[in-house]
């Protein structure tokens, strides 16, 4: 007796008509569009992101097997469709809106609506960017609710990843467009293109993500029950029955703790004072008390997103060290792409907060410390040289010139002098963490210093790191940018950091190790505060 052919082992006509179709409705949109678009390099630009769209939902619907039949009563039938019908709708909302924007761009409608949330204008120019703007308005909406109903009732967890890539790159692209119109209203030039091109790309790959969740809500198939299902909803039922009401209660809070964690939230109190305080000893004098707040939040929410992202990323080193095994992804609590989401979201809002309240230079400061901190440091040199510290110390170096451009506008020498004190300080302050955690790098694989040179080298390098560090220290009142008060408080809190690094050459207890590493996140809190308070003896 021939067997039945698989249902799911081939891509057929039948079951690729959805992502053909969407593909061809993306290329005649396309074609129309860029007849329209008069900017050098946008049409490219548009018309290879945009058919990529129809490329990701041909590929990533080709990797998922189609579900086989199965029977669903009606409700589920119901479900199943609106689901899929919500999916094609929120694919459409974001390709419509990317062609309205692309016929704005090309009217040069922009610079007729400047304002917020709708232009004040009646022009046809103004009516085009209203137009683009409701059309975004409601393509995130739809986003979002596709993400909900997604994370709620849908357990695959590539289609979960999809949607969560799609809701990441709709919000970018939200808070891309306001920095366009801040780039615009600042009068600047050369930014404008660049920013102008990072909000198409973000749209079109949010296209390309949505019309790939499109396309697998269909090859799916029924196989995904919803909660009106048959088989998930017995699932469901049975989990909560052998569960007491008590541990439902008692649930919640861990959970808000555990999400609250994977932002670190001690780690950036430190970051977020060295901002504050660079923000008083500029030459512009005292900042508006609003200004500091809002670049505060957008400051802390950036280095939450980051934070978000490393635990996202390190889940794999986590899990095999005692310091990190019981955060919420190692221990399985939170689901790793929760992590991935929480982290695009918040460097999504910060940027905004900072672009419209701050000015553009602090956001894309803000976001760099942020690439910085996960692409350079975390997948790259963390995992791969002992140097990691070294060169990766300058993430945390950025808060700084964050508060420094947020006041002036601009950089200077004396804001990379701020930037070079953190730099150095990073080495000495982690290397004593790391000496005291060397076997769980070791058995990580994570090249530290004390895992590849040992423990008396990194001691010695300890050393000589704090010296470097302590001359730095020293050059603002040198050049003439603070005076003496904060040259008295540099020597006698450099002094105390050298004797602590002087002592862990002679006893190599692990108290007086702690007691450095301690010690150094007092000494750099102190120190930027000696500086405000420098400024204001002068002032």
């Amino acid at each position: 007796m021939a067997s039945e052919p698989s249902r799911g082992s081939t891509l057929t006509p039948h079951n690729l008509w959805v992502p053909l179709a969407i593909g061809l409705c993306a290329y005649i949109g396309t074609l129309t569009g860029a007849a329209q678009v008069s900017l050098s390099g946008l049409t490219t630009t548009w018309v290879a992101l945009t058919i990529l769209g129809a490329a990701a939902a041909y590929l990533v619907a080709g990797r998922v097997a189609a579900a086989p039949a199965q029977r669903l009563g009606a409700r589920a039938q119901v479900a199943q469709q609106r689901y899929r019908m919500l999916a094609i709708a929120a694919a459409m909302a974001v390709y419509a809106t990317l062609a309205l924007g692309t016929l704005a761009t090309s009217s040069s409608a922009l610079a007729d609506c400047l304002t917020l949330p709708f232009c004040l204008s009646i022009s046809e120019a103004a009516l085009l960017n209203n137009a683009h703007r409701v059309g975004a308005g409601i393509a995130t909406v739809l986003t979002i609710w596709l993400a909900v109903e997604t994370w709620r009732k849908r357990p695959e967890p590539m289609l979960r990843m999809v949607v969560a890539w799609g809701l990441g790159l709709m919000l970018a692209q939200n808070a891309v467009g306001l920095a366009q119109i801040v780039a615009v209203l600042s009068g600047a030039e050369l930014p404008i293109a660049t920013v102008r091109l990072a909000h198409l790309a973000a749209g079109a790959l949010a296209w390309a993500a949505l019309a790939a969740v499109a396309a697998l809500a269909y090859r799916g198939g029924p196989a995904i029950n919803t909660v009106a299902g048959i088989g998930r909803e017995a699932e469901v039922a049975t989990a909560k029955r052998g569960m007491t009401d008590r541990a439902l209660l008692d649930s919640k809070p861990s959970l808000l703790k555990d999400y609250i964690s994977l932002t670190k939230p001690g780690v950036i109190t430190l970051l977020i004072l060295t901002t504050i305080t660079s923000m008083y000893i500029t030459p512009a004098g005292i900042p508006d008390a609003l200004l500091v707040v809002w670049t505060s939040i957008g400051g802390w929410l950036m280095a939450s997103g980051s934070h978000a992202l490393n635990c996202y990323f390190d889940r794999d080193v986590d899990i095999n060290m005692g310091r990190t095994a019981r955060r919420p992804i190692p221990s399985g609590r939170i689901p790793a792409w929760h992590a991935l989401v929480l982290g695009i979201a918040l460097a999504v809002i910060a940027f905004a907060i900072l672009v419209i309240q701050v000015n553009l230079l602090a956001a894309l400061l803000s976001l760099a410390g942020l690439i910085y901190y996960v692409f350079i440091y975390t997948l790259w040199l963390k995992r791969n040289s002992w140097n990691n510290i070294v060169i990766g110390g300058g993430a945390g170096a950025f808060p700084p010139l964050v508060g420094w451009a947020a006041v002036t506008g601009q950089l200077s020498w004396a804001a990379l002098l701020l930037w070079l004190i953190i730099f150095y300080w990073t080495p000495p302050h982690f290397w004593a963490l790391a000496i005291i955690r060397a076997k769980d790098y070791a058995r990580a694989g994570v090249p530290m210093l004390p895992v590849v040179a040992g423990e008396q080298e990194t001691r010695r390098q300890i050393l000589l790191y704090t010296i470097q560090m302590l001359v730095l220290t020293l050059l603002p009142t040198a050049v003439g940018m603070l005076g003496i008060p904060y040259l008295l408080a540099a020597i006698v809190l450099g002094a105390i950091f050298l004797y602590y690094a002087i002592q862990m050459q002679k006893n190599y207890a692990t108290n007086v190790t702690w007691g450095l590493y301690k010690y150094s996140l007092l000494y750099l809190a102190l120190l930027f505060v000696a500086m405000v308070i420098d400024r204001v003896w002068l002032a």
